[in-house]
């Protein structure tokens, strides 16, 4: 196997991208609290896939070829605004996943607690059960991965397959409950209003993933024949698979019912029960949970090359770029991130968990993770050297970055006190990226 300048191995081939990018963008979860404004919902899909991952497309296409290497957006944006905004981009990118990972894993735990049907799915409140299952695929992740990206993503590629299927399953209860008579017909548009664009900053939210194979960019065997028919069929699948899944949820959950509906496993569940095919509930909670998990391998092993790609460039410390002397993974890095996402996940099994709490963490996540992306489409409406096209498709995916940021300090309906929820967002968006630019600046310093 091929060896880069960095110690890393060049383990991912075209079928390899195209499986992390799939596994890495498409969430059936997150399709349920979107799909109450009835078939609006499936033209809102459309609007997040020409206004978001379109421009997205084109940037990190234009980006990874005039910046190809290990970083992604952080050495993206470090070469086209300095080495500062590249830094805080960068920070936003992984410290969004220090948190999102153990709440990806959380969740996993619940779905599998289905898995077994209505007999283990009392297990969902049995936080033995649940960290036993959350601390466990950590464990996994974290082994295979500093083993080397070669074994490790083998875990991604699985969940991209249960990304398929989990998909098939929802769509085939909606035919069965369409056949057995039962199937929903969803209004035209349903509950317009401010939340609605609350739920396209989700939405946009939902299609970033396609640059996170850059973030592995030395890893990637020619990336100049393999990415773009990655990106491409990726973005295709992700905006099918989104869509398809919305009409599905919206055939079989009342839309009234759709605002108490938590998660695509609950809406499968109310579907099949109604269609007499409640068999399907164990299968779909196998392969969503394995969906689930290989989403969170993608993002670890995928957002760990960020501080270790920084402690390279002398941004942190120099540990962090230590690669393994056999398996050649970014091994300090990968430990680390395992470490604090760890700890994270065990203070979020501490006590209950509210639906404020979650809107906030849920909202904070969004405009953090989309604070890199500002970087990404400005980098690309300023370039000299690309088609007037390419600028346009940098100055829209900027346009929808921004307006998708601002949609998302509004609150949902599950907030009983406003203005404390907007000074914790604000907090909680401020802070982490206040921290990192001290941090950026201490090191400069101390250069």
């Amino acid at each position: 196997m091929t060896r880069t300048r960095i110690g890393v191995d060049k383990a991912l081939g075209r079928a390899d991208l195209l499986l992390l990018m799939i596994v890495a963008i498409v969430n059936i979860n997150i399709v349920p609290p979107v799909a109450i404004y009835g078939k609006a919902s499936v033209l809102l899909w459309g609007l997040a896939f020409a206004g978001f991952l379109i421009p997205e497309t084109v940037a990190v296409l234009a980006m990874a070829t005039r910046h190809p290497g290990e970083g992604g957006i952080y050495l993206w944006a470090r070469k086209e605004f300095g080495e500062a905004h590249g830094f805080l981009a960068g920070w936003c990118y992984w410290t969004n996943n220090l948190f999102y990972i153990p709440m990806v894993l959380v969740y996993m735990a619940g779905i599998f607690a289905f898995g077994g049907g209505a007999a283990s799915a009392h297990l969902v409140d049995q936080k033995v059960f649940v960290a036993g299952v959350a601390f466990g695929w950590l464990a996994l992740i974290t082994a295979l991965n500093v083993r080397g990206l070669g074994v490790g993503k083998w875990i991604q590629n699985i969940g991209a397959i249960g990304v398929v299927l989990s998909t098939a399953l929802v769509l085939l209860a909606a035919l069965m409950a369409w056949r057995a008579g039962v199937a929903e017909t969803p209004p035209l548009v349903a509950g317009a209003g401010w939340g609605m664009g609350a739920s396209f900053s989700v939405m946009c939210f939902a299609f970033v993933g396609i640059e996170l194979a850059s973030t592995m960019g030395d890893e990637i065997r020619d990336p100049e024949r393999n990415l773009r028919p990655a990106i491409l069929a990726a973005g295709v699948i992700a905006l099918l698979a989104y869509a398809l899944s919305t009409a599905a949820v919206l055939a079989l959950v009342p839309i009234e019912e759709l605002g108490a509906i938590q998660g695509v496993m609950q809406a499968v569940t109310v579907g099949a029960n109604n269609a007499g095919a409640s068999w399907i509930v164990g299968p779909m909670a196998i392969v969503l949970g394995i969906a689930i998990g290989g989403s969170a391998s993608a993002w670890f092993a995928g957002s760990s090359r960020v501080p270790f790609v920084a402690s390279l460039d002398s941004a942190l410390p120099a540990a962090l770029g230590k690669v393994h002397p056999r398996w050649h993974s970014p091994y300090v890095a990968l430990i680390t991130c395992a470490v604090v996402s760890a700890v994270l996940m065990a203070v979020s099994l501490v006590g209950s968990t509210v639906g404020e709490a979650y809107e906030f963490l849920l909202k904070a996540g969004v405009v953090i993770q989309l604070i890199p992306f500002v970087y990404l489409f400005l980098g690309l409406a300023r370039l000299s050297d690309v088609s007037a096209g390419a600028r346009a498709a940098g100055v829209v995916g900027l346009a929808t970055t921004l307006v998708g940021i601002g949609l998302a300090f509004l609150p949902g309906a599950e907030v009983e006190h406003l203005l404390v929820f907007e000074i914790k967002l604000v907090v909680g968006v401020v802070g982490p990226t206040a921290i990192g630019w001290w941090l950026f600046q201490r090191s400069v310093r101390n250069a």
